[in-house]
């Protein structure tokens, strides 16, 4: 069987993402510790399409076999190789209560039964926008975030696109002066201005799309934004630069998650780069896996693989996201000007299906 290295190469060589040796020993640890493909990305946090194809190698190097039902089990060959690299089952010590966010729940369970009940009749995810909302422990936990470090409470606060609809969370918590959501779906402009006027919520939502340039009154004019932007480079730095120059001075805050199942650690380190040398803003946090997405009806429909361990409905809560805190300087700065188009969606990492692999 080949190296490590040899399976990074080659698995390069047939997606075009960047695969190390150390990427490939974790994947094979998070498939010693279970036989779900989508809870194995889970664990092992390694882009999708990576995963996948590792998998497939393994299973055509007759090292693991997949069951009729989608289950992945390595067989006696296989762990022979495991055993051989030293390779042992990925080991998870997560706090169930808080889902590794630090965040002490038992203080928001009146905020988390509003919320719920408030929000029975959301629109359901569409792919129009890629869209996948987060659990609601995933909502609270980021109104206890942003309460926490102080950029919440009677504060301006933008919101960059809502499926997720962390602006009614935040008004019924009571804490912004002011919420603004810009969201480019009908349906959610919609359905949150009518909740917002229900509740009487100190919501406006509008339409919007973050390649257009801000709107004149909203330019430096909110203190904290929040978004969970689309992950190609072009959708993040657009999305986030529109953020940046919606704040209004030093001390200002931006939050949005990043994942590691569509957005490569190549992919971090060139995104990071632009926040530090062409925004000028620091990172203050990352917090790993803290959100965690409702699996959404159009999975297997968009999925950019069709292997039989994929085609598999999730049995958890896969698709996870760190979340990301910027500050803003003196001299930040974010994008100012007309109509940017950029790809949103699709790169050689997204999990949606291209047309070009199978």
């Amino acid at each position: 069987m080949e190296s490590l290295q040899d399976i990074a190469h080659q698995i390069y060589q047939k997606t075009g993402v960047m695969t190390s040796s150390k990427d490939v020993e974790k994947i094979l640890s998070a498939a010693a510790a279970t036989p779900h493909f989508w809870e194995i990305i889970s664990l092992s946090q390694k882009p999708f399409s990576v995963v996948a194809e590792i998998i497939e190698l393994l299973r055509q190097r007759n090292l693991l076999k997949v069951e009729k039902n989608g289950d992945i089990k390595f067989n006696s060959k296989g762990l022979e190789y495991l055993g051989s690299l030293k390779i042992a089952p990925k080991r998870t010590y997560t706090c169930h209560a808080c889902e590794g966010r630090g965040i002490n729940f038992s203080k928001l369970e009146d905020l988390i039964k509003k919320f719920d009940q408030v929000t029975v009749n959301r629109p359901k995810a569409i792919s129009d926008y890629d869209q996948g909302f987060v659990t609601t422990q995933t909502v609270v936990g980021r109104i206890a975030l942003l309460a926490e470090r102080g950029d919440l409470e009677g504060k301006k606060l933008l919101v960059l696109g809502d499926d997720d609809l962390v602006s009614i969370a935040a008004g019924l918590s009571g804490m912004p002066t002011e919420i603004v959501v810009m969201e480019i779906d009908d349906r959610l402009v919609e359905y949150i201005n009518e909740v917002a006027n229900k509740y009487n919520l100190p919501i406006k939502a509008m339409k919007y799309d973050f390649r257009d340039k801000l709107p004149e009154e909203y330019v430096g004019y909110f203190d904290t934004f929040i978004t969970d932007p689309p992950e190609t480079i072009e959708a993040l730095e657009i999305c986030i630069g529109r953020g940046i120059s919606a704040l209004s001075k030093e001390g200002c805050a931006g939050y949005f998650g990043l994942t590691l199942i569509e957005a490569s650690l190549e992919k971090w380190n060139v995104f990071q780069q632009i926040l530090a040398s062409k925004f000028k803003v620091v990172v203050t946090d990352i917090i790993h896996n803290f959100n965690h997405y409702v699996n959404w009806d159009y999975l297997l429909n968009t999925v950019g693989k069709q292997y039989e361990f994929v085609q598999v409905e999730p049995k958890l809560n896969w698709y996870r996201s760190s979340m990301y805190r910027i500050e803003t300087l003196k001299d930040s700065k974010g994008i100012e000007n007309e109509y940017k188009p950029c790809e949103l969606y699709v790169d050689e990492e997204a999990l949606i299906y291209r047309g070009d692999k199978a």
